[in-house]
């Protein structure tokens, strides 16, 4: 799974790299360094209008036909093996694709009594990854609007297997062209691209156990810390 991700760069960055405009809102998302569920996101979509764009999301997917959030279903993740045959995932698998970029992930791995943390991030690039992403928009009772995203999770291989068994899929730039095309909508041609995978190798590393805390921010939570959180590696 991906409980917890990072977006340093600012929208207007993430425009300019993805060759997008920025929807009213997402101006005011400073960098971010522990984004947990529930919180707003930045996504890349495609408009109905036919240009990209930056819009600022709930993370965990709230389905169109849903009563609304609920606390029980966080819904952040949704497995690439079935995301095309859930309820939820269903439609927005056909209509409305999205891409969350990051700059890097956390998972956890127990180590004795406690849960120890890795980022996982590019080894070799500045460039941000861009998770394959679902979205979708629920119209409340009066009329209240709330737009909301998953991210797509795989089986994990390389290094972050060593972490964690499950990973977001992060798609090339090849794919990432295809997975926003709204003219692609059979399950049968999209399912392919979630294959197209970027590739770069991943540098996973522990870090301080402080991260595990939504609340604290801020970019020494990817400082490289030794497995007993007690001082960073060299």
């Amino acid at each position: 799974m991906c409980g917890r991700f990072i977006q340093s760069a600012r929208a207007a960055d993430y425009a300019r790299i993805f060759g997008a405009t920025t929807d009213p809102g997402t101006d005011g998302l400073p960098p971010r360094f522990n984004v947990a569920p529930s919180q707003p996101v930045l996504i890349v979509r495609e408009t109905d209008s036919g240009r990209r764009a930056i819009a600022a999301v709930r993370w965990g997917l709230v389905p169109s036909w849903s009563r609304g959030p609920d606390a029980r279903y966080s819904m952040i993740n949704a497995r690439a093996e079935t995301v095309h045959r859930k309820p939820a995932y269903r439609g927005p698998f056909r209509y409305r694709r999205c891409l969350i970029p990051a700059e890097g992930f956390y998972e956890w791995r127990q180590r004795g009594s406690a849960k120890q943390p890795y980022c996982i991030r590019p080894g070799d690039s500045e460039a941000p990854l861009a998770f394959a992403g679902l979205w979708d928009l629920w119209t409340g009772p009066q009329g209240e609007e709330l737009e909301s995203c998953t991210i797509i999770v795989r089986a994990a291989e390389g290094p972050v297997a060593t972490v964690h068994d499950r990973m977001p899929v992060v798609l090339d730039e090849e794919a990432r062209d295809l997975w926003l095309d709204p003219s692609v909508q059979r399950p049968e041609a999209v399912l392919p691209v979630l294959d197209m995978r970027d590739h770069r190798e991943l540098s996973v590393y522990p870090v301080s156990r402080r991260v595990n805390n939504p609340a604290h921010e801020g970019p020494d939570l990817m400082a490289p810390e030794d497995e007993s959180g007690a001082a960073p590696l060299p």
